[in-house]
């Protein structure tokens, strides 16, 4: 009899097992640090099943966006329970959420001088994958409030296998705003992804124009008498 219970007992476990098809998070960060998340996420599994998603930041005030009928979600800290509608399938759901330290100054000890200037701000955020279903593709994008720039980035890890075509990190810029894009793959139980980028005000463009004016009223100055020849 046990020799029959324990095949079936596996191939109950193997028709359990979630996996979490995409796992995309977007912040939209704000000047106070602050900043408001969507994750999408796009889960097999079975009926009524619940999956536990390491949200991965500081967060709070969870809301359900979006979803199918019957699909739950139970925010437990910084972990979220997603409770799968009554039949098995492939669902996708997103819920938001207000993130918070992943836009902030410089953290200096008494006694060190400070790394960077002090309009400057650390974007930092880490992931680890602390349960059992896998991850196929995990993304975490940051987009930075308006008037900020990437200055440069710090960590991006883990580094890109031979296998991985593109950078850990990538930025770029969407609505007139940079963004810092992190991804990863085929995440396992213990596998974790970070990113630390330094974020400055974007200043120079308004010096780039001011030394512009200024050039232009120097060459109207020292050729004046050609400019009113001309006329």
């Amino acid at each position: 009899m046990s020799r029959l219970l324990l095949p079936l007992l596996l191939l109950g476990t193997v028709l359990s097992a979630a996996e979490i098809q995409s796992y995309a998070t977007r912040v939209d960060l704000s000047p106070d640090g602050t900043g408001r998340a969507t994750t999408t996420l796009v889960i097999a599994g079975a009926a009524n099943e619940a999956v536990e998603i390491p949200v991965g930041l500081k967060a709070s005030g969870f809301l359900l966006a979006s979803g199918p009928k019957g699909l739950g979600l139970e925010p437990h800290g910084a972990v979220v329970k997603v409770v799968l509608p009554p039949e098995p399938g492939v669902w996708t759901c997103s819920f938001t959420f207000t993130a918070t330290g992943l836009f902030t100054p410089e953290a200096v000890a008494e006694g060190e001088k400070a790394k960077m200037p002090g309009s400057s701000r650390v974007v930092r955020a880490a992931f680890v994958h602390t349960y059992d279903d896998p991850i196929a593709a995990f993304s975490l994008e940051v987009v930075l409030p308006a008037g900020y720039r990437f200055q440069a980035i710090k960590e991006a890890l883990p580094k890109p296998t031979k296998k991985e075509a593109e950078p850990r990190v990538r930025l770029g810029r969407t609505d007139g705003r940079q963004t810092a894009l992190l991804r990863a793959s085929a995440l396992k139980q213990g596998d974790s992804t970070s990113m630390v980028l330094e974020a400055a005000p974007s200043s120079r463009s308004l010096l780039w124009l001011v030394a512009g004016l200024g050039i232009a009223l120097l060459y109207l100055y020292m050729f004046r008498d050609t400019v009113q020849s001309r006329h």
